[in-house]
């Protein structure tokens, strides 16, 4: 039998991206639903060994772990193949066939789409990348639920052409500070903050104090450590614990060191880092806004996690007042604020505090105090979990 030949068809435009409807009503790919939500955090790079040691992705690693004990949680990052479980999470790491831009936080891989496929709720961490601007898209497409947080850092993405915020089902940012950014959105904004946990960041009795002061951190100028070194007395003890990202800045501090009594740990992590802050007097955060190569940080400490491990170890503070930081410290009571860049200030709040034992003990415990009544993981993943059922819109104050 001879079919007759069908009419050409004409060819059609490409849709617009913008008006582009990414919900559809029914999809062979979407779970099950049930009362327990399967959420799936996705991560550009992995925290720790093979990984980064920074906040942003300690952040996307605690949160998932402590989700992991209230619902199906999985992890997902890009680098070297990995799968493990840790306390009931899943962590996968996927090799990515490609990147785009140049941070590694625009990895290409196809096992993504079918990790996004199984959640209900899809978290995305680091929103100004591309990987966030594909996570949106395939979990629109496939009726999922997207919620975003911003941890302060980027690469190249399409975020505005895109339109990835507003197709985003709400923002979850983790401080006040941070949510003026995010004005626009209001309605479907949520303040989560950040967290530690009180039981492995904690009191060691049998530890005694020393009169040293505890900087753990990246070594990159923003974090101003320079000022640190510059506004103690030259014979107090220094202590960095961190991962050098800036060969220049590294350097410098050595530089700057000389004639000083500064030691440089390098990384501590677990109950390494637990001791250290548990053998010493303070700990300091003297981030700034305008790091000494002139180059400006909008989004200069958002939060600051190393605040909350420390109180909870009940290890007084001190810290800059810029971004989210006095949001985490109660002046005066959990530890001391100072202007940012001020080395004088900065020296001085920690002198205070090593010539005062009974304030810094004072201030310790009602640090951890304060950790453990509004800043655990356990209750971050509450609210967070609280947001992916609708409880969204934060009035966000002026700047």
């Amino acid at each position: 039998m001879i079919r007759p030949p069908t009419r050409p068809t004409r060819p059609t435009a490409p849709p617009d991206l913008k008006t582009l409807r990414l919900a559809p009503a029914s999809n062979p790919l979407r779970p099950v639903r049930t009362t327990r939500p399967r959420v799936l955090h996705v991560s550009p790079l992995m925290f720790g060994e093979g990984g980064i040691v920074g906040g942003g992705e300690r952040y996307a690693y605690e949160l998932a772990r402590a989700m992991a004990m209230q619902t199906r949680t999985r992890l997902v990052s890009f680098g070297e193949p990995l799968t493990r479980n840790v306390d009931g999470l899943r962590i996968e790491v996927f090799r990515p066939v490609a990147y785009v831009g140049r941070k590694r936080l625009g990895p290409i891989s196809p096992s993504l789409a079918m990790a996004i496929a199984w959640a209900d709720v899809v978290h995305v961490h680091q929103i100004e990348t591309f990987l966030t601007d594909q996570c949106v898209l395939i979990a629109r497409l496939f009726g999922k639920k997207v919620f975003l947080t911003d941890h302060a850092g980027g690469d190249r993405n399409f975020n505005r052409r895109l339109g990835t915020v507003d197709r985003a089902t709400g923002l979850l940012l983790v401080s006040h500070f941070n949510a003026r950014g995010y004005r626009k959105w209001a309605p479907k904004v949520r303040v989560i903050h950040g967290g530690a946990d009180p039981a492995r960041f904690r009191p060691l009795p049998g530890l005694a104090r020393m009169e040293k002061v505890l900087y753990a951190g990246r070594l990159i100028p923003y974090k101003g450590i320079h000022h640190l070194i510059e506004g103690v007395h030259p014979e107090t003890a220094v202590i960095l614990a961190g991962e050098s990202y800036h060969a220049e800045y590294r350097a410098y501090l050595d530089v700057v060191s000389q004639g000083r009594n500064v030691t440089f740990l390098g990384p501590l992590m677990g109950e390494d880092l637990v001791r250290t802050y548990n053998s010493s007097a303070v700990s300091v955060l003297p981030s700034v806004e305008t790091d000494m190569y002139g180059k400006r940080y909008p989004k200069s400490e958002i939060l600051g996690l190393v605040l909350l491990e420390a109180m909870a170890c009940e290890t007084p503070v001190v810290a800059s007042r810029i971004g989210g930081m006095m949001e985490l410290v109660v002046d005066g009571e959990t530890g001391l604020g100072v202007p940012p860049g001020d080395s004088a200030a900065l020296g001085e709040a920690v002198e205070r505090l090593l010539g005062d034992e009974k304030l810094a003990r004072e201030m310790g415990r009602a640090g951890r105090a304060r950790v453990a009544a509004n800043f655990t993981w356990a209750a971050v993943a509450r609210r967070c979990i609280a947001a992916y059922a609708g409880d969204l819109g934060e009035e966000i104050p002026g700047a």
